[in-house]
């Protein structure tokens, strides 16, 4: 067995996924905001009025969004403003209704402020000018990214991820549309590898199914090695009488980098890779949360984050320990890890309620509460 930094260095070293990202830079197509934007409901007045004393104002109408500006004809009346809507020319303060009384078609401050030229306005220009770059070419794909390249008028196009396929092994899994017998189980795991993947900015995940049976494991990769970067497999990996995936991926030429890792749970951890296909090949064991952790904690780059345990946990077997835990964010900025009770890697429901999970090194025996530990997500924070 090689231990959990060893087994980290060789998908460093060898495994490059792309995620799906922005082909162009993209630039304003104009100045953002486009106009003086009114940012809180109230009245719009001219500044010179009001620094001369001025504190009740004849109301002439209301500007709203979506209206073209319009003109505040006397420097000693006043338009209502909505949120979102163009400033009317010859004003530049906005007062929120909160601070005004209107009466009679009058509008009379009723709190007395310090109040500055172009408060409460969102100035034009002041996010960006047309031609700035807002969004790099390689951005990674996220939500926020997405509405500015909208709001620029432009369809958020990506470059293509890297290409994937999940199989799922085992003669006992059946589709999850189907009502399985005693002795089978539906074939989660994939979803849950794929969903992940998905949700880290991987977007050409394709799935597969594989009996056990080892003819039907070569003629599948022969046929689908030269169309995917990456081949991942749950399950077939250990050393029962049916885990023929090792053995057959050798015989298909795949470059073995290692096979076992001194670590709890995702001991039986395989990789390697086709050097002629240029395609790698991610063995994960088959019990779901195995498979959960090893897929996140050396597949899908994550933002290693520290946190601290909620309370003390022993563990005495040589082996790095990867506990599923929930995390608690504390007002005084600590972060703290509540380790989830997991019977053993096969009780997938357990990790509903957890965030991620810690990892505690092999060197310790006894993990004090208040110590803090490195932490993997399940979705990149």
């Amino acid at each position: 067995m090689i231990s959990v930094q060893q087994a980290s260095q060789f998908f460093t070293d060898h495994l490059r996924l792309n995620k799906a990202t922005l082909n162009e830079a993209i630039r304003a197509d104009r100045d953002y905001p486009p106009f003086d934007r009114v940012m809180m409901d109230g009245i719009a007045v001219a500044f010179e009025a009001f620094a001369q004393g001025l504190r009740a104002f004849k109301v002439e109408g209301i500007q709203a969004a979506g209206e073209a500006s319009k003109i505040l004809t006397d420097k000693k009346s006043c338009l209502e403003v909505m949120t979102g809507a163009p400033l009317p020319r010859g004003c530049d303060l906005v007062i929120p209704y909160e601070h005004l009384e209107i009466v009679s078609g009058v509008a009379t401050i009723t709190r007395e402020l310090e109040r500055e030229r172009f408060q409460n306005i969102h100035a034009k220009g002041s996010d960006c000018k047309q031609g700035e770059i807002v969004l790099k070419a390689g951005a990674a794909f996220n939500g926020p990214h997405q509405g500015i390249a909208a709001s620029m008028g432009v369809d958020f196009n990506l470059s293509r991820s890297s290409k994937i396929l999940i199989i799922s092994t085992g003669d006992e899994l059946v589709e999850i549309h189907q009502a399985p017998l005693e002795h089978q189980i539906r074939r989660s795991n994939v979803y849950a590898l794929k969903a992940s993947l998905e949700l880290n900015g991987y977007t050409q995940v394709s799935m597969d199914h594989l009996k056990d049976d080892a003819l039907a494991v070569a003629q599948h990769y022969e046929k689908n090695a030269p169309h995917f970067d990456v081949m991942i497999y749950s399950g077939g990996v250990s050393k029962g009488k049916f885990d023929y995936l090792p053995g057959v991926w050798m015989e298909m030429g795949v470059t073995r980098y290692f096979h076992q890792v001194a670590q709890r749970p995702g001991k039986p951890l395989w990789f390697g890779q086709d050097e002629k296909q240029k395609t790698l090949v991610i063995g994960l064991p088959g019990n779901p949360v195995s498979s959960l952790v090893c897929l996140h904690r050396y597949v899908i780059p994550a933002r290693k984050m520290f946190v601290k345990l909620a309370e003390e946990i022993v563990f005495k077997n040589d082996l790095t320990f990867f506990v599923p835990a929930k995390l608690d964010y504390n007002a005084d900025g600590t972060v703290w890890a509540s380790p989830l009770k997991i019977k053993n890697s096969g009780e997938f429901t357990a990790l509903a309620e957890s965030d991620g999970f810690l990892e505690l090194p092999a060197e310790g025996k006894v993990f004090a509460k208040g110590e803090a530990y490195a932490f993997w997500p399940w979705r990149n924070l």
